[in-house]
C-alpha cells in the first residue's frame, strides 16, 4: 500500500490518500507543484510499502526540495 500525506506550514495532516498501484501513487506525487492553501510551505510525503518515504517540500517562492 502506498500513501500520500500533505501538511501545510508544519501543522497537522491536511490530506491523505492510499494507493494500491505504485505508478498511480508516483504520478499523483509528481502533480503536487505549488503550496496550495499553505502560507509558507507545503510538505508532501509518499510512503512506500517497504518503509521508504519520499518527501517533497514546496516553499512560497516556488522552490521544490525532494528528499
Amino acid at each position: 500500500m502506498y500513501k500520500i500525506t500533505v501538511f501545510y506550514d508544519g501543522n497537522g495532516m491536511a490530506w491523505s490518500h492510499d494507493y494500491a498501484d505504485a505508478l498511480e501513487a508516483f504520478e499523483s506525487f509528481a502533480k503536487f507543484t505549488d503550496i496550495g492553501f499553505a502560507n509558507e510551505y507545503k510538505t508532501v510525503n509518499l510512503s512506500m510499502p517497504t518503509g521508504k518515504m519520499y518527501t517533497k517540500v514546496i516553499d512560497r517562492m516556488g522552490k521544490v526540495t525532494i528528499k
